[in-house]
C-alpha cells in the first residue's frame, strides 16, 4: 500500500514506478472505472502487473477504509476461446476446491452446454493442482484467468485489514513463478487444448456465424 501511495505522490508516471517498484517499466494505464474510482495498471518487463484500484473522493476512503487496493498477477502465455476464471477456494469446514467463474451468458443452451460439458471437464483438468492454488494464510488465495489472446495468474486482492495485506511480495512472486511454471506441463496443455478443440466444435453448432 505504501509503495503505491509513494507511487502516486510522485505523479503515477512511468519513471514514478521504474523508482517505487524498481522493475522495468512497460506502460502505465489509467483510466476511471466509475466515479471516484480510478483503474490503475503497472506492467512491467517482467511479466508482473499491478492491476489496483484508487479511491479519490474522502467519502469513499471513510466508507472503504482505505485509498488503495490491488492484485499482483503475472502474464503467462495459456489461452482458451472461452474466458474463464479458476482459482481455489474453500468449504466452510477448510476444505479446498475448484471455482471456474465463465461470466454471464446469454445464450442459455450455451450456458447449459457449458455447465453440464465444459466446466466438470476443465474442474477434472484442475482438481490434481488446485492445492497449488491455496493462499499463504487461511482466506487468501491464487488463481488464473485466461482469455483468447492473454492469461494471467494472480494473487486475491490486498487491502488494508485482510490477510493478503501481510503477505511478503517475494512470497506471492515466487509462487506465481512456480504457478505459471507448472502450467507449462506438457499434459495440462494438452488437455486444455483438446477442451478448447471440443468447445470450438460445439460452438459451430451452438453460435454459427453465417
Amino acid at each position: 500500500m505504501e509503495m503505491l501511495r509513494r507511487f502516486n505522490s510522485l505523479g503515477s508516471t512511468r519513471e514514478a514506478a521504474t523508482e517505487v517498484f524498481g522493475w522495468g517499466v512497460e506502460e502505465v494505464l489509467i483510466r476511471e472505472e466509475r466515479p471516484g474510482v480510478d483503474q490503475v495498471i503497472i506492467r512491467f518487463y517482467n511479466g508482473l502487473i499491478i492491476d489496483a484500484r484508487h479511491i479519490l473522493s474522502q467519502e469513499g476512503v471513510v466508507d472503504f477504509g482505505e485509498e488503495w487496493e490491488f492484485r499482483l498477477k503475472m502474464r503467462t502465455d495459456l489461452t482458451s476461446t472461452l474466458r474463464y476464471n479458476a482459482f481455489y477456494s474453500r468449504y466452510i469446514h477448510g476444505k479446498g476446491y475448484l471455482r471456474i467463474d465463465i461470466g454471464y451468458l446469454e445464450n442459455k443452451l450455451l450456458r447449459k452446454m457449458l455447465e453440464d460439458f465444459y466446466i466438470p471437464r476443465m474442474r477434472s483438468i484442475y482438481k490434481p493442482i488446485i492445492l497449488e492454488y491455496k493462499g499463504l494464510f487461511d482466506y487468501d488465495f491464487f488463481g488464473i484467468e485466461v482469455s483468447c489472446d492473454h492469461a494471467e495468474a494472480y494473487y486475491s486482492t490486498v487491502r488494508q485489514g485482510r490477510e493478503e495485506a501481510e503477505s511478503g511480495i517475494d512470497d506471492v512472486i515466487g509462487r506465481l513463478n512456480y504457478l505459471c511454471d507448472m502450467m507449462k506441463s506438457e499434459k495440462i496443455r494438452k488437455d486444455l487444448k483438446a477442451l478448447d478443440e471440443d468447445l470450438c466444435k460445439v460452438l459451430s453448432i451452438l453460435c454459427p456465424t453465417g
